[in-house]
Parts: structure tokens; sequence; C-alpha cells
């Protein structure tokens, strides 16, 4: 479970030396809260988490897929219904390239897609979240949707999941531990109470409430401008910090060699209904396709925050 980067109950700020160990399918030796960075603001270790572990099972399953030839597989996100749905077409020369050709094109592929798709459903989770959507189906999550830390804490996630599979002197789980801890220092973390105290800064700017938070501060941010995604900082909390920006993932390589997808999610979640009016205001198909709808959903989230933010 992740959590707010609130000062308010439930939410435990930690540092470096509290993480436990990562455990892939079982959190039971994971310590998960919240850290504070110089150069990354809150992180959100819930989810990075979750985006190294999705990014890991996804390179699995795009490589078993590519080893089969095969031209169209799904996955899902574990938290919710909606179904992706990938149909594949391969390059015109694919047949006449060799076993080892093959395999290193595959290895990339897998590499970069399992990228891609693991960013474009977290990003989804935060769209369905802010239409309503409830995880745990009574505690609303709207202020969790694009909270401040979210998507850069799910970046954060997937460039270690990378670096937890091109990892050939580590299990899996020991990678991770590393690379967390390897990247938080690079970001500069700070104490949890440095955590806390960030946090409490901003009650009254950025959020308000106790039991039920009101969330003012959000980053809708997916790299839509310039193809990086920025944190937000805590004013204040580190001298002259420059944000580290990374990049998001893109099918670059997938381009490169010639392939093509069609690649799309259908919502099953009670709210597709409300998104659904949004992206095809004249009616439509059941599914859509991700590249294009997000940015009109996160356009759409913007306006209405601005109107809420009035209010």
């Amino acid at each position: 479970m992740g959590s707010y980067a609130t000062a308010t109950p439930g939410t435990k700020f930690i540092d470096s030396n509290s993480l436990g160990r990562h455990s892939y399918g079982n959190f039971l030796f994971e310590n998960n809260g919240i850290v504070y960075t110089c150069l990354g603001g809150h992180i959100d270790i819930a989810h990075v988490r979750i985006c190294a572990d999705n990014t890991r099972h996804l390179y699995n399953k795009v490589r078993k897929n590519l080893l089969r030839e095969s031209r169209d597989f799904t996955f899902k996100l574990n938290v919710e219904p909606s179904v992706y749905y990938v149909k594949l077409e391969y390059p015109a020369d694919w047949k006449s390239k060799s076993r080892k050709e093959k395999l290193q094109i595959i290895d990339e592929l897998a590499l970069e897609m399992s990228q891609y798709f693991t960013f474009t459903m977290t990003t989804w989770h935060e769209v369905l979240t802010w239409f309503g959507y409830k995880c745990m189906a009574v505690l609303p999550e709207t202020p969790s949707a694009f909270s401040w830390e979210d998507i850069y804490s799910n970046l954060v996630g997937i460039r270690i999941g990378v670096q937890a599979i091109q990892d050939r002197k580590h299990t899996y789980d020991r990678s991770v531990t590393i690379e967390i801890r390897k990247e938080l220092e690079n970001l500069q973390v700070q104490s949890g109470h440095t955590a806390r105290k960030a946090a409490e800064k901003m009650r009254g700017k950025w959020y308000d409430g106790i039991l039920l938070v009101n969330m003012r501060e959000r980053n809708l941010d997916i790299g839509l401008d310039d193809g990086f995604i920025s944190p937000i900082l805590v004013p204040g909390i580190c001298e002259d910090a420059v944000p580290v920006s990374y990049p998001v993932p893109n099918l670059d390589k997938f381009d490169k060699y010639g392939f093509t997808m069609d690649f799309e999610v259908e919502p099953k979640e009670f709210e597709k209904g409300r998104i659904h009016k949004i992206v095809y205001p004249d009616g439509g198909p059941d599914r859509i396709e991700p590249a294009k709808q997000i940015p009109v959903l996160v356009e759409y989230i913007k306006k209405d925050l601005e109107k809420k933010n009035k209010r």
C-alpha cells in the first residue's frame, strides 16, 4: 500500500537505513513509507517497489511472447479490473533473422516495452483514482490521484526495475534492495525526521485535513511537453537544490526495428462511463488508446483541478 506524503495519521516517514529487504511477491521483509530527497522531493517507497516489480513481471511476459512470436497478449495491474491489449506486427524481415539476432532484439524490446507498459499502466491508475476508483472498495483515493510524489516515484521504480533485471551478479530481490538505496543516495535522501518536517511545512498549502485529506498540490507532469518528468521539491528544505528530471519510457527501439503495435486498455471499473464521455463525446468503442487519450484525460483533470482549487 502506498501512502500520502502528508503529515497525517497513517503516514510513515523513513530513511535509507530503514527500508528492509525487497521481496518480489512477498512484502513481509519490506519497510515502506515516505522518504524525502533533496533532488527528487518526497518519494513513496511502496510505489517504487510496485513499479520495479511490474517492470520485471512485464519484461518476462513480453519476452516470452516475443520468443513465441505471439501476435497478441493481455495484461493487467493486480489492483484494478482494467485489461490491457497488445497486438503486434513483426517486421517483414523477421523470419530471415538468425536466432542470435532475434534474441538480442527480443531482450532489448522486452526491456523497453516493459518500462513503457508499466508507466502507462500506473499513469492510468492515477487517472482512474481521480475519477473515483477505489482499490479498497471503501476508502476514497481521489486525494492520492497525481499527488505530488506519485508519478516521479513510479518512474524511479521503473528505473530501478531495469537495473535489477540487468544485474547478473545478484538475485532480483537483492539487486532491488541495493538499487533503491543507491538511487536514494544519488537523490540526496534525508532523515525520516526531515521527511516529516517537509510534509508538515506544506500543511495548509499543498494539503489540509487530518483523517480525510484535501490534496491541493498535484503533479500532472507525464512528460507531454519535453519527454521528461520533474519532481516537485519542498521549498527551503535543501538549499539551492535542483530537481533531477528523468526521461519518460518510450518505444524508440521498437520503432527502429520495424515493429508496429496496437496498444489499448479496456476500462472495466464503475467509472468507465464518465471516462468514455470525455474521450468519446459522440460515442465510441469500449477500449481506449492510452497514447492518444491519456493526454486528453490529463488535460481534463488539469481544468477540473483548477475549478476545484478556485472554490
